[in-house]
């Protein structure tokens, strides 16, 4: 997949979000929250894998 450098930069910016706040959840020791977040980070690293799999 041919995909646009803004896109993985996107990607990229919001794995560093989710992967903020899940840390933040999991120090507050809200679980519900750092879970969904865990859930997202995890979500926006297979995108991100199949963004950039096959090269430019």
């Amino acid at each position: 997949m041919n995909a646009p450098a803004w896109r993985i930069w996107l990607v990229v910016a919001l794995m560093c979000g989710w992967g903020i706040l899940a840390i933040r959840f999991g120090t507050r020791q809200e679980w519900p929250m750092a879970g969904l977040s865990l859930l997202l980070l995890i979500t926006n690293g297979v995108t991100l894998y199949r963004l950039t799999r096959h090269g430019k």
